[in-house]
This record gives structure tokens, C-alpha cells and sequence, in this order.
């Protein structure tokens, strides 16, 4: 028998080629990885397909990395005078301060300052007010008035009509006493009123104005003015009574007088309020006797109040 031929030995597996990079002179995939067969493996033996080239994976890029703020500058302080032993302390981190709005207990603490204030002045203002008053003692002065002369009254003798017209002429003096030994009183301009005194309403028979004047201490002062009035209209009745006293000299009259009064003591005045005289009794002086007959008693207002006086 014939020997059999040997058989040929087993070709060992090539190795997977080294990636590389690519370029656009590269071969394609499918060119780089088809080679020539070699002439031994055509006997009729499959060979096993080489494995895929080994890909990298692409990394994804890096996340985005924000710069950090730098610390706070520290306020510096610089050491005591004069050094000193000891360990040196660092200076502490003072943040800065806002400025902030007033709170409502300072606007509480300020409201109640001002009262306390306030309080202190008007207590010290009425403690010197009623000092000053100890001292000197001031009294209201007193007014009398004195018989009104002249007196002119016209009207006619009768009268067809119901009404009349009357015109009066009446000088009025009244007379002060300031019974003060410091205090002093000074009055301003004013004006006087004379009426009629009837049953059926008091008569206006006009007015005058007043000249101021100064009324010392311990002495005595008169105001005097002379009021006048044309056709003044009066009714019937009112005229044959006002006839008949005008006879008699029994007439009787109201005077008010408005002004402004002020005090004085030394050098220190104060300032003037208003003041009214109101003096309800007058009578007409007698016949031959200008100014002569008894003196009725004024009364004096201040603010509409009644100011007390003295005989």
C-alpha cells in the first residue's frame, strides 16, 4: 500500500489589529480588514472571520466649573499704643452697619420730654404769677358816675302822626379810683354810648369816642365824652313820657363804655384786654347845679365777666 500523505499543520489565529487614527489617506474599514488568503488555506478549510477593529469610546466633556468667590476683607485694627505683652488677639470681623429708621420708642421718649418740659414752664409761670400777686397785691379800681350834664332833649310839643323825632345832646363824666400803691392801669381809645332808659326798651341816643389815659396809683381819673343824635324816631307814648320827666329832670339814662385796659408795674407792662363800663343809674344833674346831685356805681366786665370793684 501507498503511504498517506502528511497533513499539513494547523495555521494559528492572527492577532487583532492596533486601532489607528483616522485619516482621510486611510483605506476603508472594509479594504483595511479584507487581506490576500495565503496560498496553504485553499485546500478547501473555513477559516473564522476576524473579530471588529476595537473602537474608543468618545468621553463626554467636562462639566463647567464656576470660580469661587473670595472671603470678606477683614477690617484691620491696629494694635493698642504703648504694645503690651501678652498674646496678640486678632481683630474680629465686624460686618457694616445699615442705618435704620427711628423707632417708635424714641419718637415716644422725645413726646414725652417736650410734655415734661412744657409742664415744668407753666408750673414755674404760676408759681411766679401768684408770687407776683403776694407782693403787690393788685385791686380792680372803682367807677363812679356823676350826674349827666348837659342834657338837650328836643321833641315837639304833639305830633298828628304816631311817630316823633326826637334829637338829644348828653355829656357824660364818669370818675375812677385806683386804690393800688404799685400797680398802675393804662387804657386805650374807645368809644361811649348813652340810651334812654323807658319801660318799653332803652332809646340809643348815639355814641362818642373815648380818649385813652393812664391811671396811676393811688389818684383818681374821669373819662368824660359828649354824645349827640338827630331824629331819633320815637312812638307816641314813649314821647310824652320821656316829655314829662324831661320836665321834672327825672330822666333817667344808661351808659357803656368799651375799651382796653392794660397793667403796669415799674418798667414790666403787660398787654391790654378788652374791658366794658356799664353804668345802669344815671339821672340828670338839677337846674343851676352843673355836675352837683348823688354818683351811681359802675360795673366793670372783663371778657364779658364781671370784674369786681371797690368802694
Amino acid at each position: 500500500m501507498a503511504e498517506k500523505p502528511p497533513l499539513p499543520p494547523k495555521p494559528k489565529p492572527p492577532l487583532p489589529p492596533k486601532p489607528r487614527p483616522p485619516s482621510s489617506k486611510a483605506p476603508s474599514a472594509a479594504a483595511a480588514t479584507t487581506r490576500p488568503t495565503p496560498a496553504h488555506a485553499t485546500n478547501g478549510t473555513a477559516r473564522p472571520a476576524p473579530p471588529p477593529p476595537f473602537k474608543k469610546p468618545q468621553l463626554a466633556p467636562p462639566p463647567q466649573v464656576l470660580p469661587l468667590k473670595p472671603p470678606p476683607a477683614r477690617q484691620y485694627q491696629p494694635p493698642p499704643p504703648g504694645g503690651g505683652g501678652g498674646a496678640r488677639k486678632h481683630p474680629r470681623y465686624r460686618p457694616p452697619q445699615r442705618h435704620r429708621r427711628g423707632s417708635p420708642c424714641s419718637c415716644r421718649r422725645l413726646c414725652c420730654f417736650a410734655t415734661g418740659v412744657a409742664l415744668l414752664a407753666l408750673c414755674l409761670a404760676l408759681a411766679a404769677a401768684c408770687l407776683a400777686y403776694l407782693y403787690y397785691r393788685p385791686r380792680p379800681p372803682s367807677f363812679h358816675l356823676h350826674p349827666l350834664s348837659p342834657v338837650r332833649l328836643r321833641l315837639p310839643n304833639s305830633s298828628a302822626s304816631a311817630v316823633s323825632a326826637m334829637d338829644a345832646t348828653v355829656g357824660v363824666r364818669a370818675v375812677s379810683w385806683n386804690p393800688n400803691e404799685r400797680v398802675a392801669f393804662v387804657y386805650g381809645g374807645g368809644e361811649g354810648r348813652v340810651a334812654l332808659a323807658d319801660a318799653d326798651g332803652d332809646v340809643a341816643l348815639g355814641w362818642a369816642p373815648v380818649a385813652p389815659f393812664e391811671h396811676a396809683p393811688r389818684t383818681v381819673a374821669a373819662v368824660a365824652f359828649v354824645a349827640a343824635a338827630k331824629g331819633v324816631v320815637v312812638d307816641e307814648a314813649v314821647a310824652a313820657r320821656v316829655r314829662d320827666r324831661y320836665r321834672r329832670r327825672q330822666q333817667g339814662f344808661k351808659v357803656v363804655v368799651d375799651t382796653h385796659v392794660g397793667v403796669r408795674v415799674g418798667k414790666m407792662r403787660t398787654g391790654m384786654v378788652p374791658v366794658r363800663l356799664l353804668c345802669d343809674g344815671g339821672v340828670m344833674a338839677p337846674r343851676g347845679g352843673e355836675g352837683g346831685g348823688p354818683m351811681s356805681k359802675c360795673q366793670v366786665y372783663l371778657f364779658r365777666v364781671r370784674w369786681f370793684s371797690l368802694n
